[in-house]
């Protein structure tokens, strides 16, 4: 005779199914979970994350950031042809040689250069509007020119934490 063990259950080899949490055991412990909850927790309401809080990444956190992004955000600038410019650059770089290919690398190079010294502008701006709105707090002049330009470079739908502010406009959205 073979030494295997006896199946237990219909059919199978190990131990016997438990039969499946009855719905009434269920409900009574989802109760018991949303009594042990605060009521503050409970009670509030989903509400949309604002930028000032604290889920946000560390470097996108405080006064000072939320009102570059407000600045950057308010105002269209040549910043956001940067990657634009930057692929015309590139295909001119490594296109076939011709006097189409010549126009275009000047072309792009020109425009990167305005690019460039727009965002260098827009940095130096942006940083001194917050050093005067926020006398007290560290404004460290390249951290927030750099943080500047990298939202002002990526298109509104790419920005993370999305824009409160539209173009042209001064308040919240």
């Amino acid at each position: 005779m073979s030494q295997q063990r006896p199946a237990n259950g219909p059919g199978g080899s190990g131990p016997a199914r438990r039969p499946a949490q009855s719905a009434g055991l269920r409900k009574e412990m989802a109760r018991r979970a949303r009594a042990a909850q605060s009521d503050g927790q409970r009670a509030a309401p989903r509400r949309r994350v604002d930028p000032m809080d604290a889920h946000l990444p560390p470097h996108d956190r405080g006064p000072v950031r939320a009102f570059v992004r407000d600045a950057v955000d308010g105002r269209r600038r040549l910043v956001g042809l940067f990657l634009p410019v930057l692929g015309v650059l590139i295909i001119s770089t490594f296109g076939p040689s011709s006097d189409l290919q010549r126009y275009m690398l000047f072309g792009s190079l020109a425009a990167m250069a305005l690019v460039l010294a727009d965002a260098v502008r827009m940095g130096v701006q942006v940083t001194r509007a917050a050093r005067a709105a926020f006398p007290g707090e560290p404004v460290p002049g390249f951290a927030t020119g750099w943080y500047a330009f990298l939202r002002a470079h990526r298109t509104r739908q790419l920005r993370r934490p999305p824009p409160r502010v539209a173009p042209g406009g001064r308040g919240a959205r």
